[in-house]
């Protein structure tokens, strides 16, 4: 009861935070999976025509625990990218798309970035190696994940936990990589995690300061009580 009133807390503490990112997360629905852009904190499902159209090289794959991966087909939707089969307790749902045009963000003090986007699906009771540039997997041990870029692990690197009632909280891994999250409540746990590459190039003709990579993990808790849902939760999938 202990442990469940600290999450309580802590989650309480963090649930006016501000939040503005766009990022993919995945749903499992009644037709399948469904790839999100937007942000589930703050109800916004970005569609096609529109900003959903951004993603013209989205790739989805399954990744099992011992590191097989095989493709996954998405079908653009309308509000979505689609695959017809949910994703089971003992895979994981990755997808990247790595060719979003270059753009200045200068406004926000970010310089002209260009922009890698990926998305991961897992259980958090279901050890997974990591399989993308910036990644977030569950490491086997309670409730812990640990988050990576490129294979090595990132030290004192703040993400985004959503919860499913939509309570927000600030997470931060230790020197290895490494933190535990809350997750009183069966359901969806979303992590926003972004990482910036100090690194200069051109793409598509275009010269970029730095590389923004943006990680969405939705993190599946099976177990536990059911909490307040938001409305949103409860938005039609359609195709």
């Amino acid at each position: 009861m202990k442990t469940l009133l600290s999450a309580v807390a802590v989650l309480s503490l963090f649930a006016s935070m501000p939040a503005q990112a766009h990022y993919l997360w995945s749903e499992n629905t009644a037709k399948g999976n469904l790839i999100y852009f937007g942000g589930v904190d703050e109800n916004v499902r970005e569609t096609s025509p529109g900003r959903l159209d951004e993603f013209a090289n989205l790739t989805g794959k399954i990744q099992h625990q011992n590191g097989v991966i095989v493709e996954r087909s998405l079908k653009k939707t309308h509000d979505g990218f689609a695959s017809v089969l949910a994703i089971s307790a003992t895979e994981s749902l990755i997808g990247q798309d790595l060719q979003i045009p270059v753009k200045d963000l200068s406004a926000y003090k970010l310089g002209v970035l260009k922009l890698n986007f990926y998305v991961r699906h897992v259980q958090i009771d279901r050890a997974f190696p990591a399989a993308l540039d910036l990644d977030g997997v569950p490491t086997g041990t309670p409730n812990q994940l640990k988050f990576t870029f490129k294979g090595a692990p990132l030290a004192q690197f703040k993400a985004k936990l959503i919860a499913p009632n939509g309570w927000i909280s600030e997470i931060r891994t230790d020197d290895a990589g490494l933190l535990t999250i809350a997750t009183p409540w069966r359901g969806n746990y979303v992590v926003e995690a972004t990482y910036f590459e100090d690194i200069s190039g051109d793409f598509q003709g275009l010269h970029y300061q730095r590389i923004r990579h943006r990680l969405g993990l939705t993190v599946v808790q099976p177990k536990g009580s059911k909490t307040f849902t938001p409305d949103y939760a409860s938005h039609e999938h359609a195709d």
